[in-house]
């Protein structure tokens, strides 16, 4: 992989992590109108469990430096291991520092998110 496609490969996970917040933020806003605080929160931060961790993957498998094979590999392996790690604990701090949360609609968040990100990919890659 060459600086070039590093470079553009850059510009589609951006544009990706800013559809996704556009999505969570939006699905915050309509449950904020529809019910309670406490959906809302449960929605936002089930989306944000999955993004940040997903962009912290993104600056640590798409580094510049990484130009040969194995640097690639590692990279990969690096960001991957830190994004578990990140969804685990973010998760983990929600309940700990949001009493009244939802589970099963953070859950719902996250798989909704998730779901548009292969969306977003295959669009944006397809461009």
């Amino acid at each position: 992989m060459g600086t070039d496609e590093i470079i553009r490969n850059r510009a589609i996970v951006s544009k990706l992590l800013i559809f996704e917040m556009i999505t969570v933020m939006l699905t915050g806003f309509i449950v904020y109108i529809l019910s309670s605080l406490e959906f809302t929160y449960s929605v936002i931060l089930g989306g944000f469990a999955y993004i940040l961790p997903n962009a912290i993957f993104a600056k640590l498998s798409l580094k510049i430096s990484a130009t040969n094979s194995s640097n690639i590999l590692i990279w990969l392996y690096v960001g991957e291991a830190v994004k578990i790690a990140t969804t685990i604990v973010f998760f983990a701090l929600s309940f700990l520092l949001f009493e009244m949360l939802n589970f099963g609609l953070m859950i719902l968040t996250y798989g909704l998110v998730l779901l548009v990100n292969l969306i977003g990919l295959s669009i944006f890659v397809n461009k």
